[in-house]
């Protein structure tokens, strides 16, 4: 859990570090129909062109570059960041991060955890 100071202050730097993380960026019933919107796609067509099948075998996730990125990313920045998936808008705050991202490190040193 996020000390209630790092909560209060984080603001993405806009870095892309999280979106090169490996792991699956799993999708919820919401983000498809949004995210397909957003590419002038049919939900259909999103699905077979952008998602594989979840390690968990129950839901959809987020196709990956060579290198093991979001397949959003561009550089530093995702492509579909106004229609990113709900896991991506909960970062932080949903997951369960302990370095990597450059602010929550920053942070973190600002406001260190008791007996830190």
């Amino acid at each position: 859990m996020l000390k209630k100071e790092i909560q209060e202050r984080f603001q993405c730097s806009g870095c892309g570090e999280c979106c090169r993380w490996t792991g699956s960026v799993l999708l919820t019933e919401t983000d498809i129909p949004r995210m397909a919107a957003w590419l002038g796609m049919s939900d259909q067509d999103f699905i077979d062109a952008h998602t594989r099948l979840a390690p968990n075998r129950r839901q959809l996730a987020l196709l990956d570059q060579a290198d093991g990125s979001c397949a959003f990313l561009a550089g530093d920045r995702c492509t579909i960041y106004e229609a990113r998936p709900e896991q991506c808008r909960t970062f932080p705050f949903a997951w369960s991060v302990t370095f990597g991202c450059p602010e929550l490190d920053r942070l973190r040193a600002e406001f260190p955890a008791d007996g830190e």
